[in-house]
Protein backbone atom coordinates (compact mmCIF):
# COMPACT_ATOMS: atom_id res chain seq x y z
CA UNK A 1 0.00 0.00 0.00
CA UNK A 2 2.82 2.42 0.83
CA UNK A 3 5.86 0.81 -0.81
CA UNK A 4 7.25 -1.21 -3.69
CA UNK A 5 7.23 -4.97 -4.22
CA UNK A 6 8.96 -7.28 -1.72
CA UNK A 7 12.68 -7.71 -2.22
CA UNK A 8 14.67 -10.98 -2.44
CA UNK A 9 15.33 -12.46 0.97
CA UNK A 10 17.73 -15.12 2.25
CA UNK A 11 15.85 -17.02 4.96
CA UNK A 12 19.03 -18.75 6.14
CA UNK A 13 20.95 -15.59 6.99
CA UNK A 14 18.59 -12.64 7.35
CA UNK A 15 20.29 -9.30 6.95
CA UNK A 16 18.15 -7.70 9.65
CA UNK A 17 15.85 -8.82 12.41
CA UNK A 18 12.84 -6.59 12.99
CA UNK A 19 11.44 -5.83 16.41
CA UNK A 20 7.91 -4.40 16.39
CA UNK A 21 7.14 -2.71 19.70
CA UNK A 22 3.53 -2.77 20.86
CA UNK A 23 4.03 -1.55 24.42
CA UNK A 24 1.06 0.09 26.25
CA UNK A 25 0.04 3.65 25.39
CA UNK A 26 -2.05 5.59 27.90
CA UNK A 27 -2.70 8.37 25.37
CA UNK A 28 -5.04 6.02 23.48
CA UNK A 29 -7.43 5.33 26.38
CA UNK A 30 -10.32 4.37 26.28
CA UNK A 31 -9.69 2.83 22.85
CA UNK A 32 -7.12 0.46 24.36
CA UNK A 33 -9.01 -0.58 27.45
CA UNK A 34 -9.26 -4.33 28.06
CA UNK A 35 -12.91 -4.52 26.92
CA UNK A 36 -11.99 -3.20 23.46
CA UNK A 37 -8.63 -4.36 22.05
CA UNK A 38 -4.89 -3.94 22.31
CA UNK A 39 -3.50 -0.90 20.51
CA UNK A 40 -1.71 -2.86 17.77
CA UNK A 41 -5.05 -4.21 16.54
CA UNK A 42 -7.02 -0.96 16.53
CA UNK A 43 -8.53 -0.56 13.05
CA UNK A 44 -7.23 1.96 10.55
CA UNK A 45 -9.39 1.94 7.42
CA UNK A 46 -10.80 -1.39 8.67
CA UNK A 47 -7.39 -3.08 8.91
CA UNK A 48 -5.45 -3.59 12.16
CA UNK A 49 -2.80 -0.88 12.43
CA UNK A 50 -0.22 -3.65 12.87
CA UNK A 51 -0.93 -4.74 9.27
CA UNK A 52 0.57 -1.56 7.85
CA UNK A 53 3.97 -1.82 9.55
CA UNK A 54 4.22 -5.55 8.77
CA UNK A 55 3.56 -4.78 5.11
CA UNK A 56 6.17 -2.03 5.18
CA UNK A 57 8.80 -4.39 6.56
CA UNK A 58 7.95 -7.17 4.12
CA UNK A 59 8.09 -4.85 1.14
CA UNK A 60 11.58 -3.90 2.29
CA UNK A 61 12.69 -7.52 2.40
CA UNK A 62 12.75 -7.69 6.20
CA UNK A 63 11.01 -10.99 6.88
CA UNK A 64 12.40 -12.08 10.24
CA UNK A 65 10.02 -10.27 12.60
CA UNK A 66 9.43 -10.45 16.33
CA UNK A 67 6.46 -8.60 17.82
CA UNK A 68 7.07 -7.55 21.42
CA UNK A 69 3.95 -6.99 23.49
CA UNK A 70 2.78 -7.21 27.06
CA UNK A 71 1.90 -10.63 28.42
CA UNK A 72 -1.79 -9.63 28.49
CA UNK A 73 -1.78 -8.65 24.80
CA UNK A 74 0.23 -11.63 23.57
CA UNK A 75 -2.69 -14.05 22.94
CA UNK A 76 -4.73 -11.42 21.08
CA UNK A 77 -1.83 -10.48 18.79
CA UNK A 78 -0.81 -14.12 18.29
CA UNK A 79 -4.36 -14.94 17.18
CA UNK A 80 -4.19 -12.19 14.59
CA UNK A 81 -0.80 -13.37 13.28
CA UNK A 82 -2.30 -16.82 12.69
CA UNK A 83 -4.70 -15.34 10.13
CA UNK A 84 -2.38 -12.61 8.82
CA UNK A 85 -1.64 -13.19 5.15
CA UNK A 86 2.01 -12.27 4.77
CA UNK A 87 5.29 -13.75 3.65
CA UNK A 88 7.39 -13.23 6.78
CA UNK A 89 8.39 -15.39 9.73
CA UNK A 90 6.63 -13.70 12.66
CA UNK A 91 6.86 -14.58 16.34
CA UNK A 92 5.16 -12.86 19.27
CA UNK A 93 6.83 -12.35 22.64
CA UNK A 94 4.84 -11.16 25.65
CA UNK A 95 6.74 -9.43 28.45
CA UNK A 96 5.51 -9.30 32.03
CA UNK A 97 7.04 -5.94 32.88
CA UNK A 98 8.24 -3.24 30.47
CA UNK A 99 9.54 0.13 31.68
CA UNK A 100 10.39 1.57 28.27
CA UNK A 101 11.37 0.85 24.68
CA UNK A 102 15.00 0.18 25.60
CA UNK A 103 13.96 -2.18 28.38
CA UNK A 104 11.81 -4.13 25.91
CA UNK A 105 14.84 -4.47 23.61
CA UNK A 106 17.03 -5.65 26.49
CA UNK A 107 14.61 -8.44 27.29
CA UNK A 108 14.65 -9.85 23.74
CA UNK A 109 18.31 -9.10 22.99
CA UNK A 110 19.46 -12.74 23.50
CA UNK A 111 17.42 -13.74 20.42
CA UNK A 112 19.09 -11.08 18.22
CA UNK A 113 22.36 -12.17 16.61
CA UNK A 114 23.02 -9.29 14.18
CA UNK A 115 21.85 -5.85 13.09
CA UNK A 116 18.30 -4.94 14.06
CA UNK A 117 15.53 -2.59 12.97
CA UNK A 118 13.12 -1.41 15.66
CA UNK A 119 9.71 -0.08 14.59
CA UNK A 120 6.49 1.00 16.34
CA UNK A 121 3.18 -0.75 15.67
CA UNK A 122 1.33 2.51 14.99
CA UNK A 123 3.22 4.04 12.05
CA UNK A 124 1.91 4.67 8.55
CA UNK A 125 4.48 6.00 6.10
CA UNK A 126 4.89 6.06 2.33
CA UNK A 127 8.70 6.01 2.32
CA UNK A 128 9.69 2.66 0.79
CA UNK A 129 11.54 0.64 3.42
CA UNK A 130 14.32 -0.09 0.94
CA UNK A 131 15.09 3.62 0.59
CA UNK A 132 15.50 4.06 4.32
CA UNK A 133 17.48 0.85 4.74
CA UNK A 134 19.81 1.80 1.89
CA UNK A 135 20.95 4.78 3.96
CA UNK A 136 22.09 2.32 6.60
CA UNK A 137 23.60 -0.10 4.10
CA UNK A 138 25.67 2.43 2.21
CA UNK A 139 26.84 4.56 5.15
CA UNK A 140 27.08 1.87 7.87
CA UNK A 141 26.43 4.26 10.78
CA UNK A 142 26.00 3.06 14.32
CA UNK A 143 22.31 3.85 14.04
CA UNK A 144 19.92 5.43 11.54
CA UNK A 145 16.55 6.93 12.30
CA UNK A 146 13.75 8.50 10.27
CA UNK A 147 12.17 11.89 10.89
CA UNK A 148 9.19 13.30 9.07
CA UNK A 149 7.47 16.64 8.80
CA UNK A 150 4.57 16.56 11.24
CA UNK A 151 1.24 16.67 9.40
CA UNK A 152 -1.36 19.18 10.50
CA UNK A 153 -4.29 17.52 12.20
CA UNK A 154 -7.65 17.51 10.43
CA UNK A 155 -9.31 17.90 13.82
CA UNK A 156 -12.13 15.92 15.38
CA UNK A 157 -12.15 12.35 16.51
CA UNK A 158 -12.63 12.51 20.22
CA UNK A 159 -12.53 14.83 23.21
CA UNK A 160 -8.72 15.07 23.27
CA UNK A 161 -6.51 17.18 21.04
CA UNK A 162 -3.10 16.31 19.61
CA UNK A 163 -0.20 17.81 21.56
CA UNK A 164 3.21 17.23 20.02
CA UNK A 165 6.46 18.33 21.65
CA UNK A 166 8.95 18.19 18.77
CA UNK A 167 12.70 18.29 19.37
CA UNK A 168 15.16 20.67 17.79
CA UNK A 169 17.36 18.69 15.43
CA UNK A 170 20.40 19.57 13.35
CA UNK A 171 21.25 17.64 10.17
CA UNK A 172 24.53 17.85 8.27
CA UNK A 173 23.03 18.21 4.80
CA UNK A 174 25.88 16.77 2.67
CA UNK A 175 25.99 13.52 4.67
CA UNK A 176 22.56 13.13 6.36
CA UNK A 177 24.20 12.89 9.77
CA UNK A 178 22.09 13.82 12.78
CA UNK A 179 24.42 16.12 14.72
CA UNK A 180 22.02 17.94 17.06
CA UNK A 181 19.09 16.65 19.09
CA UNK A 182 17.57 18.72 21.89
CA UNK A 183 14.18 18.59 23.52
CA UNK A 184 12.13 21.78 23.33
CA UNK A 185 11.07 23.45 26.55
CA UNK A 186 7.32 23.61 25.89
CA UNK A 187 7.11 26.42 28.46
CA UNK A 188 8.99 28.74 26.10
CA UNK A 189 7.29 30.55 23.25
CA UNK A 190 8.46 30.10 19.68
CA UNK A 191 10.55 33.31 19.59
CA UNK A 192 12.55 32.20 22.64
CA UNK A 193 13.21 28.78 21.08
CA UNK A 194 14.56 30.47 17.93
CA UNK A 195 17.35 32.03 20.04
CA UNK A 196 18.87 28.69 21.06
CA UNK A 197 22.66 28.83 21.39
CA UNK A 198 24.73 26.36 19.40
CA UNK A 199 28.29 25.34 20.31
CA UNK A 200 30.76 27.09 17.99
CA UNK A 201 32.71 23.85 17.67
CA UNK A 202 29.60 22.12 16.27
CA UNK A 203 28.98 24.89 13.73
CA UNK A 204 32.62 24.80 12.60
CA UNK A 205 32.62 21.04 12.25
CA UNK A 206 29.33 20.92 10.36
CA UNK A 207 29.03 24.28 8.54
CA UNK A 208 26.20 22.98 6.34
CA UNK A 209 24.01 21.96 9.28
CA UNK A 210 20.27 22.62 8.87
CA UNK A 211 18.31 23.17 12.09
CA UNK A 212 14.58 22.47 12.44
CA UNK A 213 11.94 22.23 15.16
CA UNK A 214 9.23 20.90 12.83
CA UNK A 215 10.32 17.28 12.44
CA UNK A 216 8.86 14.30 14.30
CA UNK A 217 10.71 11.12 15.25
CA UNK A 218 9.10 8.12 13.53
CA UNK A 219 10.49 5.74 16.20
CA UNK A 220 12.11 3.68 13.44
CA UNK A 221 15.70 2.81 14.34
CA UNK A 222 18.07 0.50 12.48
CA UNK A 223 21.24 -0.20 14.41
CA UNK A 224 24.40 -2.23 14.36
CA UNK A 225 24.59 -5.13 16.78
CA UNK A 226 27.09 -3.33 19.01
CA UNK A 227 24.53 -0.60 19.74
CA UNK A 228 22.11 -3.25 20.99
CA UNK A 229 24.91 -4.67 23.14
CA UNK A 230 25.45 -1.21 24.59
CA UNK A 231 21.75 -0.84 25.40
CA UNK A 232 21.94 -4.14 27.30
CA UNK A 233 25.00 -2.85 29.17
CA UNK A 234 23.61 0.59 30.09
CA UNK A 235 20.49 0.14 32.22
CA UNK A 236 20.13 3.91 32.55
CA UNK A 237 18.78 4.01 29.00
CA UNK A 238 15.00 3.60 29.23
CA UNK A 239 13.82 5.22 26.00
CA UNK A 240 15.38 4.94 22.55
CA UNK A 241 13.97 8.33 21.59
CA UNK A 242 14.62 10.27 24.79
CA UNK A 243 17.81 8.62 26.07
CA UNK A 244 19.71 6.64 23.44
CA UNK A 245 19.46 8.93 20.39
CA UNK A 246 20.39 12.20 22.23
CA UNK A 247 23.32 10.42 23.95
CA UNK A 248 24.74 8.98 20.73
CA UNK A 249 24.26 12.27 18.87
CA UNK A 250 26.25 14.14 21.55
CA UNK A 251 28.89 11.43 21.77
CA UNK A 252 29.64 11.53 18.01
CA UNK A 253 31.95 14.52 18.45
CA UNK A 254 32.96 13.95 22.05
CA UNK A 255 35.48 11.13 22.62
CA UNK A 256 35.51 11.91 26.33
CA UNK A 257 31.74 11.35 26.56
CA UNK A 258 32.18 8.11 24.63
CA UNK A 259 34.65 6.99 27.29
CA UNK A 260 32.64 8.16 30.31
CA UNK A 261 29.38 6.64 29.05
CA UNK A 262 31.11 3.35 28.24
CA UNK A 263 30.34 3.65 24.52
CA UNK A 264 33.97 3.36 23.41
CA UNK A 265 34.13 -0.22 24.73
CA UNK A 266 31.45 -1.28 22.24
CA UNK A 267 32.23 0.73 19.10
CA UNK A 268 33.30 -1.43 16.20
CA UNK A 269 36.13 -0.19 13.95
CA UNK A 270 34.88 1.95 11.09
CA UNK A 271 34.23 -0.17 8.02
CA UNK A 272 35.12 1.92 4.93
CA UNK A 273 33.12 -0.36 2.64
CA UNK A 274 29.30 -0.44 2.56
CA UNK A 275 27.54 -3.70 3.33
CA UNK A 276 26.23 -3.84 -0.27
CA UNK A 277 27.59 -2.67 -3.59
CA UNK A 278 27.14 1.08 -4.06
CA UNK A 279 26.27 0.54 -7.72
CA UNK A 280 23.20 -1.42 -6.60
CA UNK A 281 21.80 1.47 -4.57
CA UNK A 282 19.94 4.51 -5.86
CA UNK A 283 21.99 7.16 -4.07
CA UNK A 284 19.93 9.94 -5.70
CA UNK A 285 17.41 9.46 -2.87
CA UNK A 286 20.07 10.98 -0.55
CA UNK A 287 20.72 13.91 -2.90
CA UNK A 288 23.82 12.28 -4.45
CA UNK A 289 24.60 11.23 -8.03
CA UNK A 290 23.94 7.58 -8.81
CA UNK A 291 26.77 5.40 -7.45
CA UNK A 292 28.32 8.29 -5.54
CA UNK A 293 29.53 8.20 -1.97
CA UNK A 294 28.96 11.01 0.46
CA UNK A 295 31.81 13.45 0.99
CA UNK A 296 32.18 13.47 4.75
CA UNK A 297 34.97 15.55 6.23
CA UNK A 298 34.39 13.60 9.44
CA UNK A 299 34.33 10.16 7.81
CA UNK A 300 36.83 8.76 10.31
CA UNK A 301 34.50 9.37 13.25
CA UNK A 302 34.02 5.96 14.90
CA UNK A 303 30.44 6.82 15.94
CA UNK A 304 27.86 8.16 13.50
CA UNK A 305 24.12 8.74 13.69
CA UNK A 306 22.25 9.18 10.41
CA UNK A 307 18.76 10.38 9.67
CA UNK A 308 16.40 9.96 6.72
CA UNK A 309 14.09 12.97 6.38
CA UNK A 310 10.63 12.73 4.84
CA UNK A 311 8.97 16.00 3.90
CA UNK A 312 5.40 15.94 2.66
CA UNK A 313 3.67 12.75 1.63
CA UNK A 314 2.14 10.35 4.12
CA UNK A 315 3.79 9.92 7.48
CA UNK A 316 2.24 9.71 10.92
CA UNK A 317 1.88 7.74 14.13
CA UNK A 318 -1.37 6.81 15.82
CA UNK A 319 0.08 7.69 19.21
CA UNK A 320 -2.78 10.03 20.16
CA UNK A 321 -6.48 9.72 19.43
CA UNK A 322 -6.69 12.75 17.08
CA UNK A 323 -3.71 11.38 15.12
CA UNK A 324 -5.35 7.97 15.02
CA UNK A 325 -8.43 9.57 13.45
CA UNK A 326 -6.30 11.52 10.97
CA UNK A 327 -4.61 8.31 9.82
CA UNK A 328 -7.99 6.63 9.42
CA UNK A 329 -9.05 9.43 7.11
CA UNK A 330 -5.79 9.38 5.11
CA UNK A 331 -5.70 5.59 4.78
CA UNK A 332 -9.34 5.58 3.71
CA UNK A 333 -8.71 8.16 0.97
CA UNK A 334 -5.89 6.13 -0.59
CA UNK A 335 -7.37 2.68 0.05
CA UNK A 336 -7.83 0.46 -2.98
CA UNK A 337 -10.48 -1.59 -1.19
CA UNK A 338 -14.14 -1.34 -2.16
CA UNK A 339 -15.78 1.60 -0.38
CA UNK A 340 -18.71 -0.60 0.59
CA UNK A 341 -18.03 -4.25 1.30
CA UNK A 342 -19.94 -6.58 -0.99
CA UNK A 343 -21.63 -8.22 2.00
CA UNK A 344 -22.88 -4.93 3.46
CA UNK A 345 -26.56 -4.02 3.01
CA UNK A 346 -27.65 -0.43 2.44
CA UNK A 347 -31.29 0.66 2.30
CA UNK A 348 -32.64 3.17 -0.22
CA UNK A 349 -31.58 6.82 -0.24
CA UNK A 350 -28.54 6.14 1.95
CA UNK A 351 -25.35 7.90 0.90
CA UNK A 352 -21.78 6.80 1.62
CA UNK A 353 -19.14 9.33 0.58
CA UNK A 354 -16.11 8.43 -1.53
CA UNK A 355 -14.04 9.38 1.51
CA UNK A 356 -15.65 6.67 3.68
CA UNK A 357 -15.60 2.88 4.15
CA UNK A 358 -18.28 0.42 5.25
CA UNK A 359 -17.20 -3.00 6.54
CA UNK A 360 -18.44 -6.54 5.97
CA UNK A 361 -22.00 -7.57 6.88
CA UNK A 362 -22.93 -4.11 8.13
CA UNK A 363 -26.60 -3.09 7.74
CA UNK A 364 -27.56 0.56 7.21
CA UNK A 365 -31.15 1.83 7.19
CA UNK A 366 -32.88 4.36 4.97
CA UNK A 367 -31.85 7.99 4.44
CA UNK A 368 -28.49 7.72 6.22
CA UNK A 369 -25.44 9.84 5.41
CA UNK A 370 -21.83 8.76 6.03
CA UNK A 371 -19.03 11.21 5.26
CA UNK A 372 -15.28 11.17 6.06
CA UNK A 373 -15.83 8.12 8.26
CA UNK A 374 -14.98 4.46 8.68
CA UNK A 375 -17.71 2.03 9.70
CA UNK A 376 -16.56 -1.42 10.78
CA UNK A 377 -17.98 -4.88 10.21
CA UNK A 378 -21.26 -6.33 11.53
CA UNK A 379 -22.69 -2.96 12.55
CA UNK A 380 -26.43 -2.26 12.59
CA UNK A 381 -27.36 1.35 11.82
CA UNK A 382 -30.95 2.59 11.89
CA UNK A 383 -32.75 5.12 9.71
CA UNK A 384 -31.93 8.83 9.29
CA UNK A 385 -28.49 8.46 10.89
CA UNK A 386 -25.71 10.95 10.11
CA UNK A 387 -22.08 10.02 10.71
CA UNK A 388 -19.35 12.58 9.96
CA UNK A 389 -15.58 12.48 10.56
CA UNK A 390 -15.81 9.47 12.85
CA UNK A 391 -14.53 5.94 13.39
CA UNK A 392 -17.14 3.29 14.18
CA UNK A 393 -15.61 -0.06 15.13
CA UNK A 394 -17.11 -3.56 14.69
CA UNK A 395 -20.47 -4.77 16.08
CA UNK A 396 -21.80 -1.31 16.96
CA UNK A 397 -25.57 -0.73 17.07
CA UNK A 398 -26.87 2.78 16.30
CA UNK A 399 -30.55 3.70 16.68
CA UNK A 400 -32.74 5.80 14.39
CA UNK A 401 -32.12 9.53 14.09
CA UNK A 402 -28.67 9.49 15.69
CA UNK A 403 -26.11 12.15 14.74
CA UNK A 404 -22.43 11.37 15.31
CA UNK A 405 -19.68 13.85 14.48
CA UNK A 406 -15.94 13.71 15.24
CA UNK A 407 -16.23 10.66 17.47
CA UNK A 408 -14.59 7.28 18.01
CA UNK A 409 -17.02 4.50 18.94
CA UNK A 410 -15.49 1.21 20.11
CA UNK A 411 -16.83 -2.26 19.46
CA UNK A 412 -20.10 -3.71 20.83
CA UNK A 413 -21.41 -0.28 21.83
CA UNK A 414 -25.12 0.61 21.58
CA UNK A 415 -26.28 4.16 20.92
CA UNK A 416 -29.94 4.88 21.58
CA UNK A 417 -32.17 6.60 19.02
CA UNK A 418 -32.20 10.38 18.54
CA UNK A 419 -28.89 10.80 20.39
CA UNK A 420 -26.38 13.47 19.37
CA UNK A 421 -22.67 12.84 19.94
CA UNK A 422 -19.97 15.40 19.22
CA UNK A 423 -16.21 15.07 19.91
CA UNK A 424 -16.66 11.97 22.05
CA UNK A 425 -14.72 8.77 22.71
CA UNK A 426 -17.02 5.87 23.52
CA UNK A 427 -15.39 2.77 24.99
CA UNK A 428 -16.35 -0.83 24.24
CA UNK A 429 -19.67 -2.34 25.36
CA UNK A 430 -21.09 1.03 26.43
CA UNK A 431 -24.82 1.79 26.19
CA UNK A 432 -25.78 5.39 25.42
CA UNK A 433 -29.42 6.06 26.41
CA UNK A 434 -31.86 7.35 23.79
CA UNK A 435 -32.05 11.11 23.41
CA UNK A 436 -28.57 11.73 24.88
CA UNK A 437 -26.76 14.94 23.90
CA UNK A 438 -23.05 14.54 24.54
CA UNK A 439 -20.12 16.75 23.61
CA UNK A 440 -16.42 16.42 24.47
CA UNK A 441 -16.88 13.39 26.70
CA UNK A 442 -15.11 10.07 27.16
CA UNK A 443 -17.19 7.08 28.24
CA UNK A 444 -16.23 3.58 29.41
Amino acid sequence: MFASQPQPFDAQEPELKAIVLTVPDNDMYPLTERENMTKALLPIANKPMLWYILQWLEQGGVLDIKIVSTRDSEPEIANYIEVYKGMSNITVKGLSDVSGTADALRQVAPQIKGDVIVVPCDLLIDVPAMHFLDLFRIRRPAISTLFYEAMSSEGGGGSTRANLALPIIGIDQPTSRLVLHRDIDVGKDRDERKEMRLPLSLVRRFPSMAVSDKMQDSHIYVMQKWVLDYIVYNNDIESLQDDLIPLLVRAQCDPELQRKAGISKFIHPVNPEPSVAVDDIDTTQFGLPHGARALDANSDDPLKVFVYVRRGGIAGRADQIPRYCDLNYIATKISTESRIDETARLASKTQVGTDSLVGASTQIGERCSIKRSVVGAHCVIGRNVKIVNSVIMDHVTIGDGVKIESCVVCKLTKIGEDSQLNDCEIGAKVTIPSGSELKGNSFT
